[in-house]
């Protein structure tokens, strides 16, 4: 009875540094931490829309505070576009808090690929 020859096969394996994956781990959640400040803010706006749009009071302490806390992220989009001026309690479409939020995705969008670019 003859043996037949036991194939063995080694591979190589490569290793990468450990080094490599923290930093792959922190500027993931650098990525991860700008996405969740723009989404805040997003999200912030569409309800700032929603107020404008049904018209909503600003002796209102909600509202009122909607409104201050955005009012910085749309003051330099307003008068951009030729549309009526901001009133507050009149119900309105503000395009201005659009075109905010279309910008600021845009922009958070831009870094954090640019960020994760620069990873590679």
């Amino acid at each position: 009875m003859q043996e037949e020859p036991i194939e063995t096969q080694t591979t190589e394996t490569t290793t990468q540094p450990v080094v490599k994956d923290t930093q792959n781990f922190a500027v993931s959640k650098i990525v991860q931490v700008i996405e969740y400040i723009a989404g805040l803010l997003v999200v912030l706006l569409i309800v700032r829309f929603v107020l404008a749009l049904l018209g909503a009071n600003l002796a209102n302490k909600f509202a009122n505070f909607i409104y201050t806390v955005t009012d910085p992220m749309v003051a330099p989009f307003r008068g951009l576009l030729q549309v009526s001026q901001f009133q507050a309690g009149v119900s309105r479409i503000e395009i201005e808090t659009i075109l905010t939020i279309i910008i600021y995705a845009l922009v958070t969008w831009g870094i954090t690929r640019l960020i994760l670019l620069a990873r590679k």
